[in-house]
């Protein structure tokens, strides 16, 4: 029989190896070990091991240089999430129509309220050149922006009064609204109008729009176009926000 001893360090060791492919990001995709170990607080050994047995089930890579990167079996049980999220599935038809009447870039995320999260579980990509939006299987924390106020727009005031207290608004351009009166109050003007809106919030140069999504009365994620803010002046803002609501309404399950 196992000791308890034994099935704590087994657990700690699991911890561990989700730790170093939870330190890889977009600001780090790559890391030598020596940042690697860094970045987990483990001994530069104790990494090596973990790294490569990590390596062995294809959940990370090593270049030619040393330096380790995420592996492709990351992928294949990425796009299971994508399959299997309630949220893509229902919106799949939603995403495939807004995509088509408006040739930008939509998104689907789940919402995560025990971490306060979007992970991006749906993606249409723009027919525009260069239309810079977080991948599928990305993870952002709730914040500012167009798709975060849509998660909070959903929820009663009281939701939001507890919630927002609780983000960490840091700002990501010029525009990211960082008082949490002030997103309050933008929180509660997107609940009233059924959508909310930005341009430039979260990434500059870029404006979108986004509708919660409920299931059993519970917001779960919300749906988003995203374009250039050139193409996207407040009135477009209006009519796309006006338009993802139909969609969702003549998608929804009867």
């Amino acid at each position: 029989m196992t000791a308890p001893q034994e099935r704590r360090s087994e657990v700690r060791s699991v911890a561990r190896a989700l730790d170093i492919l939870g330190a890889f990001s977009a600001a780090h995709p790559r890391m030598q070990l020596s940042e690697l170990a860094d970045a987990v607080a483990l001994p530069r050994p104790s990494t090596r091991r973990l790294a490569v047995t990590l390596i062995d089930r294809g959940f990370l890579r090593q270049d030619p240089d040393g330096s380790y990167l995420l592996g492709a079996r990351l992928l294949e049980l990425g796009s299971q999430v994508a399959e299997t999220s309630s949220i893509a599935l229902r919106t799949r038809a939603v995403a495939d129509e807004l995509s088509r009447m408006t040739g930008e870039t939509v998104l689907v995320a789940e919402a995560d309220w025990s971490s306060l999260s979007l992970l991006i579980v749906g993606k249409r990509q723009s027919k525009h050149p260069a239309a810079a939006t977080s991948p599928l299987g990305h993870r952002l924390r709730i914040t500012s922006g167009c798709m975060a106020k849509a998660v909070l727009s959903g929820l009663p005031p009281e939701g939001v009064a507890a919630i927002v207290p609780q983000l960490r608004l840091t700002a990501r351009t010029a525009r990211t609204i960082v008082n949490p009166g002030q997103l309050t109050t933008d929180v509660e003007a997107s609940r009233a109008r059924g959508y909310a809106i930005q341009s430039g919030e979260f990434l500059a140069g870029m404006a979108g729009v986004a509708v919660p999504v409920h299931e059993s009365g519970r917001v779960v994620g919300t749906v988003a176009v995203l374009g250039a803010a050139l193409r996207y002046p407040r009135a477009r803002l209006d009519q796309t926000g006006q338009l993802i609501r139909q969609v969702l309404a003549r998608q929804r399950p009867a």
